[in-house]
């Protein structure tokens, strides 16, 4: 078969690499590009392809299926290698300066610099890292690294790792992976592991956390 007669969804939307099955285009995915940040997994286990608009694919390959309450339509971008386009829908990223590290602190997202504020103004809280900690994780049969958002030490010593994402991002199976490993590599180490998402920051500010 010639490249330019390959099914339309064996070529990558993230790389434009080609596959001759989808399931090679599939594990290419799934392997080489972030789950959340560059596509999303069908829900239904007898799809679980790539996309980059579940609500789209529902209507085209499974009409009368549902959406999962919460899981994400969309990833955080959208890329178009056809095109060499890249359009972000939502996702900020940049520096903020923490005053109880004495550094700049790097963050993903404006989710994340908002927690970065709140811990600032929290007189409990002695200290916190950023993506200081790397855990490795098993999905889809691959050994993967997850690094968790921030490392938060306490007055009384407290430790906490935390993990920030907004809601829609809570159901993605890569994601829910990642924490289980977290939540076990800090239950051996007498830490509590933490998903924090909208809801999360506005109990924070109201000192209610």
């Amino acid at each position: 078969m010639s490249e330019n007669k390959r099914p339309r969804n064996c070529c990558c939307f993230v790389c434009d690499q080609i596959f001759d099955t989808v399931e090679e285009f599939r594990t290419h995915i799934v392997n080489d590009h972030e789950e959340g940040t560059d596509f999303i997994l069908c829900p239904l286990e007898n799809c679980q392809i790539p996309v980059r608009d579940l609500r789209t694919h529902m209507v085209l390959k499974h009409p009368g299926e549902k959406i999962p309450d919460g899981y994400p339509c969309r990833p955080i971008i959208l890329r178009d290698a056809k095109f060499k386009k890249k359009r972000n829908t939502g996702f900020k990223q940049g520096t903020f300066y923490s005053k109880k590290n004495n550094k700049n602190l790097f963050f993903r997202s404006g989710l994340e610099s908002e927690f970065y504020k709140v811990l600032e103004k929290k007189n409990d809280v002695v200290r916190y890292a950023v993506e200081c900690v790397e855990i490795e994780y098993v999905y889809e049969g691959k050994v993967r690294r997850y690094i968790p958002d921030i490392l938060i030490e306490y007055n009384t010593g407290k430790k906490e790792l935390w993990e920030i994402k907004p809601k829609n991002q809570t159901k993605i199976p890569k994601n829910l992976a990642k924490w289980d490993a977290a939540s076990n590599y800090c239950k051996k180490r007498n830490m509590e592991f933490v998903v924090l998402t909208e809801r999360g920051l506005r109990i924070l500010k109201k000192g209610k956390l």
